[in-house]
């Protein structure tokens, strides 16, 4: 894990708000909840937040921290190509824990602010695919397209039925990346 995700202030707290989100959803967690799984009292929830709405930011800011600007961290540590880098991603979040995303979606759905959190992550994210797709020389309207391909079928396939291998996930990106 990156240091940054790491050094987080309060992960640990803000890491038993998303063990309630992923076991209870978003309507469970409250202040009682969370020091409940923490085994603290309210007074030291208190100390560390500015109550629940400051805390539910911080659970939002690590996610991002954690979902997405590690990742890119990650890439911008492999050497090469943006082929390579772009394999290398698929891999790394076929490999991942989608506990955290999927808790987050569905909490998206009921609550305007992790809808503006889950907003910013994807177009973070989409941002870096663009980037890609313009390093392998694809016109600015192809490398939009490719990334918002490669992007929603790396989410439909983790959270539908229509669920791939990371052979297929590498291959699919193959296609994407083929010159036409």
């Amino acid at each position: 894990m990156p240091k940054d995700v790491e050094n987080f202030p309060n992960r640990e707290w803000i890491k038993a708000g998303i063990n309630i989100l992923h076991d209870q959803g978003f309507r469970a967690i409250s202040i009682t909840s969370i020091c409940q799984e923490m085994e603290k009292s309210e007074k030291d929830f208190d100390i560390l937040f500015n109550g629940l709405e400051s805390y539910l930011f911080s659970v939002l800011d690590y996610w991002y921290e954690k979902e997405t600007l590690a990742y890119i961290d990650i890439m911008d540590d492999v050497a090469g190509s943006a082929e390579q880098t772009m394999l290398t991603l698929v891999e790394v979040l076929h490999n991942a824990n989608k506990r955290d995303e999927l808790a987050i979606r569905n909490w998206a759905l009921k609550c305007p602010n992790a809808c503006k959190a889950l907003d910013k992550v994807d177009r973070t994210r989409m941002d870096v695919g663009i980037g890609l797709f313009r390093e392998m020389r694809f016109s600015e309207h192809e490398s939009i397209m490719r990334a918002k391909i490669l992007y929603t079928s790396s989410i439909g396939t983790e959270y539908t039925s229509v669920s791939s291998s990371l052979d297929q996930k590498i291959a699919m990106c193959k296609l994407l990346m083929e010159q036409n």
